[in-house]
């Protein structure tokens, strides 16, 4: 098609791969070529060789990820393994007896989600109530997102430290929300996040000299 200006709302995210910028963790100072320097809060020491920083939007705020290459930290053997299943009712069942609740977190913010969308689709576009409210809804995904994400760590966290040998079900994710009708369900499975769960689980047991096993779904539940 015809060349087509890109405005400042297109894009969220900028990748600088290789080279193009430079991090002085000592003064938190970020430069990215064309752009120039920028101050920026450094949450922990960044280790490793860095290889590529991507520049994020999320709502009025930015962030820098940074991506490392860092040699893996063995943790100690414990003679241990475990089974996990995953669900609806309880995020976690393992084979040892320990359930974990669901949180739940996009549900309980559904109400008050609800209720600024109802007002953004009211406002009108472009006005200072509008990107007042977009900001407003931005932060509450991201305050979703963030408890989450809390969540997920420390489960997986937990598990790498304690246990030599997980295994997990084989879930494909796409199938299970698109299977059926049943919105609600696609709702609750998507806010159970089992693909970010395993997928933490999955890093952090390779740094950590872990042995993650994805084993076929069928009848584990039962078994």
């Amino acid at each position: 098609g015809h060349i087509r200006f890109k405005g400042y709302g297109w894009y969220n995210t900028l990748n600088y791969n290789q080279s193009g910028f430079k991090i002085d963790q000592d003064h938190g100072v970020l430069h990215l070529s064309k752009i120039g320097d920028m101050r920026i809060k450094i949450y922990r020491k960044i280790e490793g060789c860095i290889k590529a920083v991507i520049i994020k939007r999320e709502g009025q705020r930015w962030f820098a990820i940074v991506q490392a290459d860092r040699e893996p930290q063995q943790l100690p053997e414990t003679e241990e393994a475990v089974g996990l299943d995953v669900g609806l009712t309880s995020f976690v069942v393992d084979s040892v007896g320990n359930e974990i609740d669901n949180p739940r977190c996009a549900e309980q913010s559904a109400d008050k989600l609800a209720k600024l969308q109802r007002r953004l689709a009211r406002a009108v576009r472009g006005s200072n109530n509008y990107i007042a409210l977009k900001d407003k809804i931005a932060k509450r995904h991201k305050r979703i997102n963030c408890q989450r994400d809390d969540i997920l760590h420390k489960v997986s966290r937990a598990y790498v430290n304690n246990v030599d040998i997980i295994g997990v079900e084989g879930l494909c994710m796409i199938g299970l929300k698109e299977r059926g009708h049943n919105r609600g369900m696609h709702r609750s499975i998507h806010d159970a996040s089992w693909s970010k769960f395993v997928f933490m689980l999955s890093y952090k047991a390779q740094s950590a000299g872990r042995k993650l096993i994805k084993v076929d779904p069928r009848n584990t539940t039962q078994r």
